[in-house]
């Protein structure tokens, strides 16, 4: 009975789909599958540098959409952004897709529509992200892209530990674009601190393994 109930809730969510586009996501995921989950992206203005021969920015560009378009239908994911907007702003973050099934296209369009010259507020982006899913009702992940360590005075390792504590089933996954060892080191614990990965990616194919590794993770 359950399984025929899942069925046919993906059947009404394709059939919305075909009419209205993305799905926005009301309930939580079921048993064994990946939470419901937000991509934060960098987007201050250190994606300008470049790493493996690209430009950061434009490794996200190429990446990111493409990634989540792949996931299969009914995967709940959504787009935040940090520094995209405005110079030397700390509160310039913005949930730009809300996590939806089938938001591939709509993720794509809005990274390839972003801007990047901003500050790196890692520890509020994170904890926005985390009550834009809810975290204290439902399972809820985060997969972090940043190319550098946080520049608004935030503790992001102390915060992941907070979200963890307080959320249902709260995780974070970090994905370091070219980081330094010590910059590394500074982000890691982000992931560490909630039960989540993090990788390294040091060029478009690296990025694009790491999105499918932690966008697939129960």
């Amino acid at each position: 009975m359950r399984s025929a109930l899942d069925r046919l809730r993906q059947i009404l969510a394709l059939a919305l789909t075909a009419l209205f586009g993305a799905v926005p996501v009301t309930q939580p995921a079921a048993a064994g599958e990946p939470a419901p989950t937000i991509i934060i992206l960098d987007g201050s203005g250190s994606m300008w540098g470049v790493v493996g021969g690209q430009r950061k920015l434009a490794i996200a560009r190429q990446t990111v959409g493409p990634s989540v378009s792949r996931l299969p239908p009914g995967r709940a994911v959504g787009l935040m952004a940090y520094g995209h907007r405005r110079k030397g702003d700390c509160g310039d973050i913005e949930l730009v897709v809300p996590p939806a099934a089938n938001a591939g296209p709509a993720v794509g369009e809005a990274v390839q529509a972003m801007h990047f010259l901003g500050m790196t507020p890692l520890a509020d982006a994170v904890r926005k992200a985390a009550e834009a899913l809810r975290y204290k009702e439902a399972p809820a992940t985060v997969v972090l892209i940043t190319d550098g360590a946080e520049t608004c005075e935030g503790d992001p390792c102390a915060v992941a530990g907070e979200l963890k504590k307080s959320g249902v089933n709260f995780t974070a996954h970090v994905i370091g674009l070219g980081l330094t060892r010590e910059e590394e080191r500074k982000v890691a614990c982000i992931a560490s601190n909630t039960g989540g990965r993090y990788l390294d990616a040091g060029d478009a194919a690296a990025l694009d393994r790491a999105l499918a590794e932690t966008l697939t993770t129960p």
